[in-house]
């Protein structure tokens, strides 16, 4: 058993994360900002630790004791999400200060979640953000342990949300590939690998999708039955220009969207569940 610092733990893929360790025996201390969301953990987390990573003054002593830290700490990719504070801010700056405290207490090793192909697009804030952690994580003198999945299903919480009200729409052509992952299915990746060597591994799902495919399961899922309009890439390219005008956090998260979707993103099949019977097992998907 092990002493588990876990940040983001009320995120969607950090809940996953902190039953997986309780399942396992760790014990954890949970760092997050919002008390009712900590409060809703079940079970209770050993420690709750409130703080705010962007503030390095507030993690002060939060890793003192701890044997390992586990981040899934990081901005909403979400266009419904309205939270300040971009992703260097969030996925960089405050994985880094995170990091800092670790190195302090002589915490022995450090679980970043990542993003696959992070490294390819530094002209993105998203993928900028978390491949400056990386490297960062890789030169701390800490064992580390750096996660890149492809995509996690809760992804499609929202494309489900948006087919409800028959606001769905395909970039491209839908003809790029890639293979999902299931949270769970990272969360007990994640716990599986404390005490292992430092590595970097990209983690997808059994299934191979294009995005079409993606698009029409998330639809019937959430009972749309409606036509799929396609947004072609030479219009979105042309109006996002005048969207960092507007908000750069919406132009941050709708550039990270475009980019994905022009290409296949495929890592190696490392995830049990496949969409379909996620969509079936998971409560809140259903309509």
């Amino acid at each position: 058993m092990k002493k588990v610092l876990l940040a983001g733990a009320t995120g969607h893929l950090g809940k996953y994360i902190f039953r997986e360790l309780k399942q396992q025996r760790h014990e954890v201390r949970a760092l997050a900002r919002n008390l009712k969301r900590a409060q809703a953990l079940f079970p209770d987390p050993e420690e709750l630790v409130l703080a705010d990573a962007t503030e390095p003054e507030s993690l002060q002593g939060c890793c003192t004791g701890v044997d390992v830290v586990i981040s899934a700490l990081g901005k909403s990719i979400s266009l419904r999400n309205q939270g300040t504070g971009s992703f260097q801010e969030i996925d960089y700056q405050a994985n880094l200060h995170l990091l800092e405290e670790a190195q302090k207490a002589g915490v022995k090793q450090f679980i970043y979640i990542s993003a696959f192909g992070a490294e390819q697009h530094p002209e993105l804030a998203y993928f900028s953000a978390h491949a400056s952690f990386a490297k960062a994580l890789r030169h701390s003198g800490l064992a580390f342990t750096i996660l890149q999945p492809t995509a996690l299903f809760s992804a499609f919480e929202e494309i489900m949300s948006l087919a409800r009200k028959g606001r769905i729409a395909l970039l491209g052509a839908g003809d790029s590939k890639t293979n999902p992952i299931y949270d769970g299915d990272v969360a007990r990746i994640a716990v599986s690998l404390i005490d292992q060597p430092s590595q970097t591994l990209t983690l997808g799902g059994e299934r191979v999708y294009t995005r079409l495919e993606l698009l029409k399961i998330a639809c019937k899922a959430a009972g749309y039955k409606g036509k799929i309009p396609e947004l072609g890439f030479q219009f979105v390219d042309g109006i996002l220009p005048f969207v960092r005008l507007v908000s750069r956090s919406l132009y941050d998260k709708l550039a990270f969207m475009t980019a994905v979707s022009r290409v296949d993103c495929i890592a190696p099949a490392m995830g049990e569940l496949t969409l379909e019977d996620y969509f079936e097992l998971e409560p809140q998907f259903s309509t």
